[in-house]
């Protein structure tokens, strides 16, 4: 480029960027263009290319710019290309995407960044063992911690894996077991693969040790405690305390209604499972409210 080119790429550029930052996108991209055909393949001009067309919504614009600015400068540009590519959507540019970030990864081998996408690009396409050996990758970069567990239980949990993500959560609370989210989410998974009564009760109990005013706990060890506890007496108890909390809440309506029921008050069991139906979200799953409406009122 001569030098009187170069003092006009300078001049135009700096305008454009200037518009740029303003977010006057359209108006950016003449100018920009008039750099890009001086020097079509500087990764700067190309990276704001692509800026300028995805701020105009222009995605598709976009792609071409980006991927010239990461072929020529991969370290600096990968990022735009690889998440402009994975928010396309369909299945073809997000492989794509994971494609650019797997070739980057051999350059910048202990970008956090960079591992932590392609974890999170392999978990959305349903590549879950290399999601885990992503996660894997950033724990030596950066070692094991909450954040290391956290995603290690939800890949484990989208894999429709609730044995692995019971190891992932039990494993942390290891460390540290005054976590109560972490207690929370091993409470939750303890019910839904059906732990034995007294491994579910002793992770209702903990959570409550640590937060006696959880209403979602109450709520939960009250209806664990009617339907296989047999301890109406206590469940009635911990069930009026989780509706204390959230008075309007269908679900603890629910089961206050069905230890009523259970404990045959009958007119008291329809008093509340009225009200349960009354406040349901019209798109709420209504199937189990509704077994126990129709065996109430029955």
């Amino acid at each position: 480029m001569t030098e009187e080119a170069q003092q006009r790429f300078l001049y135009y550029f700096y305008e454009a960027e200037q518009l740029w930052q303003q977010q006057d996108y359209a108006a950016s991209i003449p100018l920009f263009e008039f750099c890009h055909d001086l020097n079509p393949t500087d990764p700067i001009v190309n990276r704001y290319m692509g800026h300028a067309y995805r701020g105009c919504n222009m995605p598709d614009r976009a792609l071409p710019f980006y991927r010239v600015a990461w072929e020529q400068a991969p370290n600096d540009c990968w990022a735009d290309y690889a998440v402009s590519l994975y928010n396309m959507g369909d299945k073809q540019h997000r492989k794509q995407a994971i494609k650019v970030m797997e070739q980057t990864t051999k350059t910048l081998t202990n970008d956090i960044e960079l591992w932590d996408r392609l974890r999170d690009a392999y978990t959305g396409l349903g590549k879950y063992k290399q999601a885990i050996k992503a996660q894997d990758r950033m724990d030596q970069i950066e070692g094991y911690g909450p954040y290391s567990a956290i995603n290690r239980y939800r890949i484990y949990v989208m894999a429709n894996d609730p044995k692995r993500a019971i190891r992932a959560i039990e494993e942390y609370l290891q460390e540290d077991s005054t976590n109560l989210q972490f207690q929370l989410y091993r409470m939750h998974l303890y019910e839904i693969t059906r732990k034995p009564f007294a491994q579910q009760e002793q992770a209702y109990l903990t959570v409550l040790r640590l937060d006696p005013h959880n209403a979602l706990a109450l709520n939960d060890y009250a209806y664990m405690l009617a339907c296989h506890g047999g301890d109406l007496k206590k469940a009635e108890s911990m069930s009026i305390r989780a509706l204390h909390i959230e008075p309007t809440n269908p679900a603890y309506l629910d089961t206050y209604a069905w230890i009523m029921y259970l404990s045959g008050q009958k007119e008291l069991a329809k008093l509340y499972i009225r009200q349960a139906m009354q406040h349901l979200p019209a798109d709420a799953d209504k199937t189990d409210i509704q077994r126990h409406y129709n065996i109430i009122m029955q």
